[in-house]
């Protein structure tokens, strides 16, 4: 009975839903389906693979994703959607024009590679066969990525849904089925990750081919062109922030340390689907509070969500050697010590985001270029430098380490934008963040002490999990990010 009752609170509670708040859970779920099953299913991976060759396999990986940002443009990112927003009354041209413009881009590097993949072999040291597949699933994946951002944009949420977990479910098993059965493991799991896509998502490739040729404007090459081009070296830039640490560690210390090195850095896969779930509804609540001048809302809203995520940060801190154990075995125990770096950097990767948005809010897209550069090149400096001396620990504070110069560049070009715009100097408590900050960093480097010490970590844990459950109903207020009493918010 008591279930009934629950069950139909539950349904009346989401049947009073907008289709944009409907929208938004399951957007958020399909997020999850994505990052949080690959996550999940990390144990059964590393239990059978090698760490050499789970290291070659995030190395290919983190390879793919820097060429997809060079032969896609990103064309599917923030100028599709934002053009179709803006040219919501000449929508198919528009979405023509810019699917059909991603075709040429694609087949003219498509073919660069086919005529010289034996040098593009040398150059990333990746076979032949490697390549093709990464080629074959961009495709794949920025035809979906085409589809699922006009699905995003009138709110259809609901074959999304369904097309990605049966994306996720027959790739997820392939990719199992491939390691458990052949003996070159990662060659099987890569050509099983493609094949899996190819299934499930050539429909897309179809439907982008035949909507590329139902309408055509310069204009909007022009315009897709003008906006992109501009952003590419930021785009590259993140990755090579995030990941590049990968593929120096394989090439100076070898597939076996990059692989422990890639197990700690993918923990942190768990914490940005918490973060990417907060940005979601922060970033365009935040953007609304700007347009009404509502920034004592904003001072407080982001510092509670600051402190939530550092709290989840430390968390994972505290469990590292058992969450080490459970994903990778005894096998990679090494990693254990690679996670409070990482985790803290995930912790300022949040932060540098409250700057940025007031960058993007006033169109000092720039500044964004600019430091996504300097923090990736001083990055590959560092690690030039430290990992042939101290191995890939050196990569997690080196990164670490730029994350928070990072951070530190993007709250000042915030000052500078904020007093010639609305002639104050910050909306945030700066205060409170840097004692925070500091307090996140000390303390998630410090609790490695405690690591030998197994009940003091639990004991810790279950406290803070305590503090959380009884104030329960704020940590829910503030993720909802609902109105006040006075009516500001959104």
């Amino acid at each position: 009975m008591k279930s009934d009752n629950f069950l139909k609170k539950f349904k009346s509670t989401y049947d009073g839903f907008t289709i944009q708040a409907r929208a938004a859970i399951w957007f958020t779920v399909c997020n999850f389906l994505q990052s949080g099953i690959s996550f999940l299913t990390t144990p059964l991976f590393t239990s059978i693979l090698t760490k050499a060759e789970y290291g070659v396999f995030n190395v290919f990986l983190t390879w793919q994703n820097i060429i997809t940002i060079i032969v896609t443009m990103n064309l599917a990112s923030g100028v599709y959607l934002r053009g179709l927003v803006k040219h919501d009354d000449d929508e198919e041209r528009f979405s023509a024009s810019v699917q059909s413009l991603f075709i040429v881009i694609f087949a003219a590097f498509s073919a660069v590679l086919v005529l010289f993949v034996s040098f593009w072999s040398e150059v990333f040291k990746l076979p032949e066969l490697y390549l093709y597949c990464m080629m074959i699933d961009m495709l794949l994946g920025m035809a979906y990525k085409f589809w699922t951002v006009r699905q995003r944009v009138h709110y259809r949420y609901k074959i999304m849904v369904l097309m990605t977990l049966v994306n996720v479910v027959l790739k997820t098993g392939a990719e199992l089925f491939a390691v458990y059965s052949f003996e070159d493991r990662v060659t099987a799991r890569i050509i099983a990750l493609v094949a899996a896509d190819m299934i499930t998502l050539s429909v897309f490739v179809a439907g982008m081919i035949a909507d590329s040729i139902r309408g055509f404007s310069s204009g909007y090459w022009k315009y897709a062109l003008n906006y992109n081009i501009p952003l590419i070296p930021h785009y590259l830039s993140q990755v090579v922030l995030n990941q590049s640490d990968r593929i120096m560690i394989k090439n100076i210390k070898g597939e076996a340390d990059a692989g422990v090195y890639s197990l700690a850095y993918n923990l942190a896969i768990a914490l940005n689907i918490l973060n990417h779930a907060i940005l979601n509804s922060f970033n365009p609540w935040i953007y609304q509070q700007i347009k009404k001048k509502n920034y004592k809302e904003i001072r407080e809203k982001s510092f509670r969500l600051l402190l939530i995520v550092a709290v989840c940060c430390m968390l994972l801190v505290l469990l590292a050697p058992e969450v080490i154990l459970i994903m990778g075995s005894n096998k990679y125990d090494q990693a254990i010590r690679v996670v409070p770096p990482v985790a803290v950097s995930v912790y300022f990767t949040f932060l540098y985001s409250f700057f940025a948005n007031f960058e993007f809010y006033f169109e000092k897209n720039i500044y964004m270029m600019s430091a996504s550069i300097c923090a990736a090149a001083l990055n590959v400096g560092l690690n030039a430098v430290f990992i042939p001396r101290y191995g890939y620990m050196a990569a997690a504070y080196t990164t670490l380490v730029c994350y928070i110069l990072y951070t530190l560049f993007h709250y000042i070009v915030m000052r500078r934008i904020l007093y010639k715009e609305i002639a104050v100097k910050s909306i945030y408590n700066d205060r409170h963040i840097l004692m925070l900050s500091a307090c996140v960093t000390v303390a998630g480097l410090a609790l490695t002490v405690l690591y030998a010490y197994m009940a003091v970590r639990l004991i810790l844990f279950g406290i803070i999990m305590i503090i959380a459950f009884i104030n329960r109903n704020k940590i829910m207020e503030v993720l909802k990010l609902k109105k006040t009493k006075n009516g500001d918010g959104e």
